[in-house]
């Protein structure tokens, strides 16, 4: 894919709906989704390395969590 192609892939994340398990009181696509998860999963990464002696990367494991749902604009939610 190419590079131009790759981040117009990307900016289409904000088009797709995430089905929610439970009623929520406003939608949510998968690009929202994608930023909670990676505030979550750096904020855990520090928890692992600060508390638990971890040695993790949190920033990269922030950049995984954003792309973890990019798959998503070809596949649905």
């Amino acid at each position: 894919m190419e590079k131009s192609h790759f981040f117009a892939h990307l900016a289409r994340m904000k088009l797709i709906q995430r089905w929610p398990l439970m009623r929520c009181v406003s939608s949510e696509n998968i690009s929202e989704h994608s930023l909670q998860v990676a505030f979550v999963a750096h904020a855990l990464a520090l928890i692992k390395n600060r508390k638990f002696g971890g040695n993790t990367n949190p920033e990269r494991v922030a950049l995984l969590a954003m792309f973890h749902d990019s798959s998503e604009v070809l596949t649905g939610d």
